[in-house]
């Protein structure tokens, strides 16, 4: 069950693309222009615009285009997590996804950034000079305050700010957002967890938060019921292994899980002939 603390958690952007040469490719562009249109309907203005060599229309902080080589979709703000699952289908290369968990009850000082700010550097002092982390604090003149975790430069990196003095909304009152920027591979193997989790989007978003985080030393006021999968990690040339262990966790568990609610536990040792044997076998 999510916190009720929480007020919304999920994916805030998404970027994807797909080749002409994708016998799919159509069908997903038509798709994600049907999406667009639905923001489209809701009053925001629709402009021809170009981005990164694509030619296409930008709506309510999202765009669709096209250029030789293929089709790109960018959605961003709330929009990102309604339309997650039309922009992932058929697997597009996504080139960068946010995640995020904004949560009510933070302080409405900048302790929250700045405590931030010390815990990685408490975390680095466990680290080699190398494989130390960068923690950024940045105030603003209207009182609010941002932690950048790790280079924003980098493949992956998170903000920790103040949602209400940073969105001027009552809706985001005394909230602070926790949010993960994933680049490239990491992006689009962290939609690829999204997509095959068996757990609705808020809950994997609020754990996968929660446990980007904890890794680099930063602890979150919201607990989670089970840590559900391992974070998404950017190997240049994975094993056999490796691919074997990831299809373990990302495909196998969620339908064990599923199994074993259903008392079937016993059938699935014997199919897998992992059943205890007697005579010290």
């Amino acid at each position: 069950m999510l916190d009720t603390r929480i007020v919304s958690a999920g994916i805030d952007y998404i970027t994807a693309t797909m080749p002409h040469t994708n016998p799919n490719v159509l069908d997903w562009y038509s798709r994600c222009i049907q999406y667009i249109e639905t923001i489209a309907r809701d009053g925001n203005e629709t402009v021809s615009t170009r981005r990164n060599g694509y030619e296409g229309i930008a709506v309510g902080g999202s765009f669709c285009g096209v250029r030789d080589d293929g089709y790109m979709v960018n959605i961003s703000g709330e929009r990102a997590q309604a339309g997650f699952d039309i922009v992932y289908r058929n697997q597009p290369n996504v080139s960068r996804i946010d995640v995020q968990c904004t949560y009510r009850g933070g302080t409405k000082d900048a302790s929250t950034a700045i405590s931030a700010q010390r815990s990685v550097a408490e975390a680095n002092k466990k680290l080699s000079s190398k494989a130390q982390r960068e923690a950024v604090l940045m105030t603003s003149l209207r009182g609010g305050a941002t932690c950048y975790v790790c280079s924003k430069k980098s493949e992956q990196f998170a903000r920790i700010y103040d949602k209400e003095k940073e969105s001027a909304e009552d809706r985001y009152k005394d909230c602070w957002r926790y949010e993960v920027q994933l680049k490239n591979r990491l992006a689009t193997n962290t939609a690829t967890l999204f997509r095959l989790s068996e757990y609705a989007q808020p809950n994997q978003a609020a754990v996968f938060v929660r446990q980007w985080l904890r890794k680099r030393g930063v602890s979150v006021p919201w607990n989670a019921e089970a840590e559900l999968y391992a974070l998404p990690s950017d190997t240049n040339t994975p094993s056999d292994v490796e691919s074997r262990l990831r299809w373990l966790r990302e495909q196998v568990r969620p339908a064990l899980r599923r199994l074993i609610k259903l008392g079937l536990r016993d059938s699935i040792l014997e199919a897998l002939d992992l059943q205890e044997k007697n005579g010290g076998e």
